[in-house]
């Protein structure tokens, strides 16, 4: 299964950022990390994506969405997060440890605005960076192509 991962676009879907998107070819999911959690539909709708998962940031004040969803895809287990209930902006000790706690394959979160694609005690944490507003390099998103045997991952920056 071949997924978009997108976090932190605080409410700018450009067409400059689809047409980017686009390059990388069709996706089977879109997965939203939070802050503005909304403009999922956006993308989806956009990029002819069916199939959503999302979760609210700290920056989606009203929302009735669980802040924590776990999606078991190809026989893995995806943890889904904006992160700020674990800190991650403090480093992601907390997470790893929430994530061993619920025998995750892989933690998909945002909040810092920073891309990650790192495994670290055999678990995945990968974070796509902001569509926007990046803290650390580059605007970017996250492809993720999930097997039953593997999980290969990629972070894509928006800019030519």
């Amino acid at each position: 299964m071949k997924i978009l991962v997108i976090s932190d676009s605080h409410n700018y879907v450009l067409d400059s950022q689809i047409e980017r998107i686009k390059e990388h070819g069709n996706f089977d999911m879109l997965i939203h990390c939070g802050d503005k959690y909304k403009d999922a539909e956006k993308f989806a709708n956009k990029l002819k994506i069916n199939l959503i998962a999302r979760v609210p940031g700290n920056c989606d004040f009203i929302s009735d969405k669980p802040l924590i969803i776990e999606e078991v895809i190809e026989g893995k287990n995806l943890l889904i997060t904006h992160g700020h209930v674990h800190n991650v902006k403090e480093g992601i000790e907390r997470l790893k440890e929430y994530a061993k706690e619920r025998n995750a394959d892989a933690v998909i979160y945002g909040h810092t605005h920073c891309a990650q694609n790192e495994i670290i005690d055999n678990i995945l944490f990968f974070n796509p960076g902001s569509t926007i507003m990046p803290k650390c390099g580059t605007e970017s998103f996250g492809i993720l192509e999930i097997s039953s045997d593997k999980i290969d991952s990629r972070v894509i920056s928006l800019e030519d």
